[in-house]
């Protein structure tokens, strides 16, 4: 029996981060599994007023902070998702009139995390039995597998059939259907079809097999998500939900029949549900709170015989 734990969908939270890191010993797992949109999605400037203060807006205050104040701000800044920078005047000004500018700087903070990232679960993870796996999400720039695949530690199967032990082999896909943002990892339906295909190709016990796409398969309860008005408005308020999961997906799951397959993508939409004989679930996110949820999965030979969704 092989136990896993799986979480997605983190977006850059710091606190949900090292609550991860403690998974695989406090639910006893055997392979800890970090999914898709593992990054943040913006940065918050803390800009230099003098004196060591630094002027500070975001999540609706303005503050102007310094010493142990200044440092708690940042540290819930970060648990948020997000990536304090401090900075001088100049600089910011500058930052507010050139977008390239600000785009790299967001893109280096974002790589520096992630890699302080890696080596924070070498240093605390690696002298325990342990798989640790990363996997990236639609949300994620390409350069996040630059970062992952430059550890000896964290393995990064994304868009390869690996192994999570002796017995089950794995397909990892990060890449989603068309979303109305535009994100970086998007396939049309038949593209995202075609590389499922391709991989599914290679496996060679199905029976075993676990599948791990970012995006859940369609019209399933696990890709419910706020019908949008456009990209910036939701229906009455969020109140009336929609299916946006991927068709692709649904077809290959119905089609191979894999033992187990997980997801992200759709915070709102945590839960369990078969096709066929295969178990699909989707842990949810509530990262912006501050809170880690994730599945603890037992796996035998060929089917999952027990699973148990976690929050902490």
């Amino acid at each position: 029996m092989t136990r896993l734990f799986f979480c997605t969908d983190l977006h850059g939270s710091e606190v949900c981060f090292r609550k991860f890191l403690h998974a695989g010993r406090v639910y006893e797992a055997g392979v800890v599994m970090m999914g898709g949109d593992c990054t943040g999605k913006m940065i918050i400037p803390l800009v230099h007023t003098g004196n060591g203060t630094y002027h500070c807006d975001w999540s609706g205050g303005t503050q102007d902070l310094s010493g142990e104040d200044l440092q708690e701000e940042e540290s819930a800044i970060r648990n948020n998702g997000l990536y304090p920078v401090r900075m001088e005047p100049g600089e910011f000004d500058r930052l507010q009139s050139d977008p390239d500018r600000l785009k790299e700087l967001f893109h280096d903070v974002m790589m520096r995390t992630l890699r302080d990232w890696v080596g924070l679960a070498e240093s605390r993870l690696g002298d325990e039995d342990l798989k640790v796996i990363f996997t990236p999400g639609n949300d994620d720039d390409y350069a996040v597998d630059d970062v992952l695949d430059e550890s000896d530690f964290v393995e990064a199967p994304e868009g390869r059939v690996t192994t999570i032990d002796d017995r089950h082999e794995m397909l990892s896909i990060g890449w989603s259907n068309p979303t109305p943002w535009d994100t970086p990892r998007e396939y049309p339906e038949d593209e995202l079809a075609g590389r499922i295909a391709e991989l599914a190709g290679q496996i060679g016990d199905m029976d075993s097999a676990i599948f791990n796409i970012h995006v859940p398969p369609y019209d399933t309860g696990l890709d419910n998500a706020p019908e949008l008005v456009d990209a910036t408005r939701t229906r009455r308020g969020g109140a009336i939900m929609k299916a946006v999961g991927s068709t692709a997906v649904r077809d290959a799951i119905l089609e191979h029949q894999p033992m187990l397959s997980l997801h992200g993508h759709i915070h709102e939409s945590r839960g369990v549900q078969r096709l066929g004989r295969t178990t699909c679930i989707n842990p949810g996110s509530t990262y912006s709170e501050m809170i880690l949820q994730g599945v603890v999965v037992d796996v035998d030979a060929s089917k999952v015989t027990r699973y148990v969704l976690t929050t902490g």
